[in-house]
């Protein structure tokens, strides 16, 4: 009776499954599109988010970057994932159509007489196939998406690691670096270590165990590598200007020469997204004042106490201003002239939560036209490695032009 219970059970759970697999192409769709949407409206948050953690937590510019271009690069090779899987679907459904119209699928008799006596693929036949195609091409995201999971999740570690014990990033990176060797020692020894068993064990493993066996070792890894190189020109366009929070360095020369408004002017300016470095109100002036807004970073405020501490005599020698907040590490000129600023107003901007300096300054005398502004800030560099630091004068750390009407 048991045995009998447990047969029709087992049978229930098959046909169960078979119908499941049969109607899987529903899910499929939906849950892609859905994703797809997510998708499409995230790189904006990662893009602010990285910008951040630089600017308001005071992470190096290239741990934030790594930050930016590994999520940016989650997102695109799902992306490309989900939009093959879409219209792979969407050929799906045009040969179902086709089946449904045609069944009989080609009839030689009423072909061109030299299209006649070739072995044309049933109509069914190209469903079933196209199918599994589809199916396959969706699962396979799921090992992908394990895998990042696990990476984040280490990544999230060694963040909160290197702000809570204030590394700096030199330290960091050779953890890890440390830590991938030794996870990757582990793996690619022949002998059967119980991490390898464990591992063999997992989703992940058996997923990719089922493709390289299934579709062929080299199809896969070839496979995953197109989508990859693929991903790349999107990468590029969601970091695109990222450079610009790089807070120790000029503007590159690009630029200064092509600048874009929106980084510069609030009234081209996305109220969501944070400025990178200097901005002004509009583009246009029409008053004879002008408020200037400078974007504060975090790391200023340990450049600031250095030089008031170990670099007098630079501060002396280059006559710049008592070091009171970091907005005093900057020196404003309009077409070359030093603007005198006595005071910084602390603000927070609205929606973005950016922190920044502003103040105003005289348009006196000014005559209407193009004007330069420029911004000279003062930093110390460290390297990483020798512990070493000097300071620096960054003569173009913003630089852009309004128009005096």
């Amino acid at each position: 009776m048991n045995q009998n219970s447990d047969t029709s059970r087992k049978s229930e759970d098959l046909s169960w499954l078979e119908q499941l697999q049969r109607n899987s192409w529903e899910p499929e769709v939906i849950i892609s599109g859905i994703i797809l949407a997510f998708l499409f409206a995230f790189p904006s948050k990662v893009y602010e988010f990285s910008a951040y953690l630089i600017q308001d937590l005071g992470i190096d510019f290239i741990f934030g970057s790594i930050i930016l271009i590994y999520l940016t690069g989650i997102i695109s090779i799902f992306k490309i994932f989900f939009v093959i899987h879409l219209s792979l679907r969407f050929l799906w459904a045009g040969l179902l159509g086709l089946s449904y119209a045609f069944p009989e699928g080609v009839i030689q008799e009423k072909l061109f007489k030299n299209a006649q006596g070739f072995d044309y693929q049933k109509p069914d036949a190209m469903v079933l196939k196209l199918e599994k195609i589809c199916s396959s091409t969706f699962a396979y995201p799921v090992s992908m998406v394990i895998i990042f999971l696990g990476a984040t999740v280490y990544l999230c570690f060694l963040l909160f690691v290197y702000l809570w014990l204030q590394l700096t990033f030199a330290q960091v990176y050779l953890f890890f670096i440390l830590t991938v060797i030794l996870i990757l020692g582990l793996m690619m020894s022949k002998k059967k270590t119980k991490l390898k068993i464990w591992y063999s064990k997992s989703l992940v493993s058996s997923i990719n165990a089922i493709y390289q066996s299934n579709t062929g070792k080299w199809f896969s890894i070839i496979y995953m590598m197109l989508i990859f190189l693929f991903s790349v020109p999107i990468i590029y366009s969601d970091t695109q200007d990222f450079t610009m929070f790089l807070n120790e360095s000029n503007m590159l020369e690009k630029e200064i020469e092509w600048p874009a408004k929106h980084l510069y002017f609030e009234d081209h300016h996305d109220p969501e997204k944070r400025f990178p470095r200097a901005f002004l109100a509009k583009e246009e002036e029409d008053s004879e004042n002008i408020r200037i807004g400078l974007a504060r970073y975090e790391g200023d405020r340990k450049i600031m106490e250095d030089l008031r501490e170990n670099y007098p005599v630079s501060l002396d020698t280059l006559s710049w201003q008592t070091l009171d907040e970091t907005a005093d590490l900057h020196r404003i000129y309009l077409d070359d002239s030093l603007v005198a600023i006595e005071d910084w107003g602390k603000y927070r901007l609205s929606p973005s939560g950016q922190k920044v300096y502003q103040s105003t300054f005289a348009l006196d005398g000014l005559q209407p036209g193009r004007h330069r502004l420029r911004v000279e800030k003062l930093i110390v560099i460290k390297n990483p490695f020798t512990g070493t630091s000097k300071v620096r004068l960054l003569e173009n750390w913003s630089h852009f032009e309004f128009i005096k009407k």
